[in-house]
C-alpha cells in the first residue's frame, strides 16, 4: 500500500542534518571537500574504496582469460549468475528491511535494537540455507547448464550463504557511517579471494580454485563482521518483529528474482542456444559493462541507507530530489564512460579470442544505467508498509524480458538478448516513476533528469568505432566533460567552484 506524503514523518521536522547549515549556506575557507553536498561528499569517501576494490578485480580479468578456456569462463559466469539468483532469497530482502525499520527511527537505542534483531534473523535465514542449499547442491548442478560438477555447486552455495549475512552487517556499518570498518572488510575479501584465485589457477585447479578461494575470503569477513557485531551491537532474536519484516522483505526476494531475470537470465539461454564458449563473449562485456554499476555504487552507498533519513527531514522531498538529480547525472557519466572505455580495455588485456565482445559493451553500460536510475526514483514505492506494488512491476518487467528473450535469442543471440533486456527495463523506469510518484510525490525535474538521459543515450548510439587507447581515452574525456558542463548547467549537479566561495 502507499504511503500518503502526509503520513511520512520519519523524523521530526525539526531535525536538521548535521550538514544543513553547510549545504545552504556553505563556509569560507573551509576545504572544498567539507562543502560539498552530503551526497556527494559521502560518494567520494566510498569511492576510494570502491576504486581499489574495482582495479583489483580487473586485474584479474586478464588472469582469468589466460588461463581459462572461453568454455570454462562461460561456466564461471553461470555460477556467478546462480550465485546472483540465489542470493536474493538468501538476502531476503533484509537489506532494505534495515534501512526501512532501522533507519526510521532518531533514537539511537531503538535503531541498535531493531538492527540487532534483523541480524539475528539473517543468521537464521543463513543457517537454513546453507542446509538446505548443500543437500538439493545434486539436483541444482543437473539442471545447470554448462556441465557443472556438483563440487563446484557446493562451493558457490557455501560462499552464498557467508556472503548472506555478511551483506546485513555491511549495510549495518554503512547506516552508521563506519566507513574504515567497512573499507577494511570489503577490501581485505577481495585481496584475498583474488590472491587466492590466482595462486589456484597458477597451480591448475581452474574454476574449481577459484570457488575455494572465494569461499575462504567469504568465511574470514563474515566471521570477522560477526565478531565485530558481537562486541559492539549485539544479535537478538526476538521473533514477535519477524511477521513485519516477512510483510516488508518478502515481495522483495521476488522482487530481487525478478530482477535476476532482467539481469542474469539472459546468459541462461544463451549458452544453451550458442554454447558456453559463445557465450563467454557476451558474459565478459557484461562483466566489462558491470564497471557502471560499480562506479555508480559510491553513490548508491550513501543513498540507499540514508533516504528515509533525509525524507524525515525539514525540505526532505526537495533534498531527495536534489540527491537523485545527482545519481541520475553520475550514472550517465558512468555509462558513457565505461562504454568507450571498456571496448579499449578488452582489447587491451584479454587474448583476441575474446575480442567480439566489444560489440556488446555500449549497449550493456547503458542498460546498467538505466537500471541503477530505476532504483533511484523509487522511493515512494518503498516508503509504505508493504512493497507488493513494487514486486508486481518487477514482475511484469521481468516477464516481458523472458518472452523478449525466448523470442529474440534464438534468432539474433546476443544483440536478441540486449533489445529485451532494452525493453523491458525501460518500461520498468517509467511504471516505477509513475507508481512511486503516485504513492509519495517528490518533486524531481523530470525535464531535466530526461535531458541528461538523452544526451548519454546520444553518446552511446554514435559512438565512434576504433581499435586504439588513446582515441578512446580522449573521446570518454571529452563526452564525461560534456555530460557533467550539461548537469551542471541544468543545475543538477552543484558546481565545485561556486560551492567552495
Amino acid at each position: 500500500m502507499c504511503a500518503r506524503s502526509d503520513q511520512v514523518q520519519v523524523f521530526p521536522r525539526s531535525h536538521r542534518s548535521p550538514n544543513y547549515r553547510h549545504i545552504q549556506q556553505g563556509h569560507r575557507g573551509r576545504p572544498a571537500m567539507l562543502s560539498l553536498p552530503p551526497a556527494l561528499r559521502q560518494s567520494l569517501v566510498y569511492g576510494m574504496a570502491l576504486a581499489t576494490t574495482k582495479a583489483i578485480s580487473l586485474l584479474m580479468a586478464p588472469i582469468f582469460t589466460h588461463f581459462l578456456e572461453p568454455a570454462d569462463y562461460g561456466r564461471l559466469d553461470i555460477l556467478q549468475t546462480l550465485a546472483d539468483l540465489l542470493s536474493i532469497v538468501i538476502g531476503f530482502g533484509l537489506a532494505d528491511t534495515l534501512y526501512r525499520f532501522a533507519g526510521s527511527t532518531n533514537d539511537k537505542d531503538e535503531q541498535q535494537t531493531e538492527a540487532a534483531n534483523v541480524i539475528g534473523f539473517s543468521l537464521i535465514v543463513g543457517l537454513l540455507t546453507l542446509l538446505s542449499t548443500q543437500l538439493a547442491a545434486p539436483w541444482i548442478s543437473s539442471h545447470l547448464p554448462g556441465d557443472i560438477t556438483i563440487v563446484q555447486t557446493r562451493l558457490i552455495l557455501g560462499t552464498l550463504a557467508m556472503s548472506g549475512i555478511s551483506l546485513i552487517l555491511l549495510s549495518w556499518l554503512r547506516m552508521q557511517e563506519k566507513a574504515v570498518l567497512y573499507v577494511t572488510g570489503s577490501l581485505g575479501r577481495v585481496v584475498l579471494q583474488a590472491s587466492g584465485a590466482a595462486a589456484f589457477l597458477m597451480y591448475g585447479f581452474g574454476i574449481t580454485g577459484v570457488l575455494i578461494a572465494g569461499l575462504f575470503a567469504a568465511t574470514v569477513m563474515c566471521v570477522g563482521l560477526l565478531t565485530w557485531c558481537l562486541r559492539t551491537t549485539g544479535i537478538l532474536f526476538k521473533a514477535s518483529r519477524y511477521k513485519t519484516y516477512l510483510i516488508y522483505g518478502g515481495p522483495l526476494i521476488l522482487t530481487g528474482m525478478a530482477g535476476f531475470i532482467l539481469g542474469s537470465f539472459d546468459r541462461w539461454i544463451l549458452a544453451d542456444e550458442i554454447g558456453p564458449a559463445a557465450m563467454a563473449e557476451y558474459a565478459l562485456a557484461a562483466k566489462i559493462a558491470l564497471m557502471t554499476a560499480f562506479a555508480i555504487q559510491p553513490f548508491d552507498l550513501w543513498w540507499l541507507p540514508n533516504r528515509f533519513k533525509i525524507l524525515g527531514q525539514l525540505d526532505g522531498k526537495k533534498k531527495c530530489a536534489r540527491a537523485v538529480g545527482i545519481g541520475v547525472t553520475v550514472a550517465v557519466f558512468s555509462a558513457v564512460g565505461i562504454a568507450i572505455v571498456g571496448p579499449a580495455v578488452i582489447r587491451l588485456v584479454t587474448p583476441e579470442t575474446y575480442h567480439g565482445a566489444v560489440v556488446y559493451v555500449p549497449w550493456l553500460a547503458a542498460l546498467a544505467a538505466i537500471h541503477a536510475i530505476t532504483t533511484m526514483v523509487n522511493l515512494g514505492a518503498m516508503s509504505g508498509r508493504t512493497t507488493l506494488r513494487l514486486f508486481a512491476i518487477e514482475g511484469s518487467a521481468a516477464t516481458l524480458a523472458v518472452i523478449g528473450y525466448f523470442t529474440l535469442i534464438p534468432l539474433y543471440g546476443g544483440y536478441g538478448a540486449i533489445a529485451a533486456t532494452a525493453v523491458a527495463l525501460t518500461s520498468r523506469l517509467v511504471v516505477t516513476y509513475w507508481i512511486s510518484q503516485k504513492c509519495l510525490y517528490i518533486p524531481h525535474q523530470l525535464s531535466r533528469l530526461s535531458g541528461i538521459v538523452t544526451i548519454g543515450i546520444g553518446i552511446v548510439v554514435f559512438l565512434p568505432s576504433g581499435d586504439g587507447i588513446i582515441a578512446p581515452a580522449l573521446w570518454a574525456m571529452l563526452s564525461g566533460a560534456l555530460v557533467m558542463v550539461f548537469a551542471m548547467m541544468i543545475k543538477l549537479m552543484p558546481n565545485p567552484l561556486s560551492v567552495s566561495r
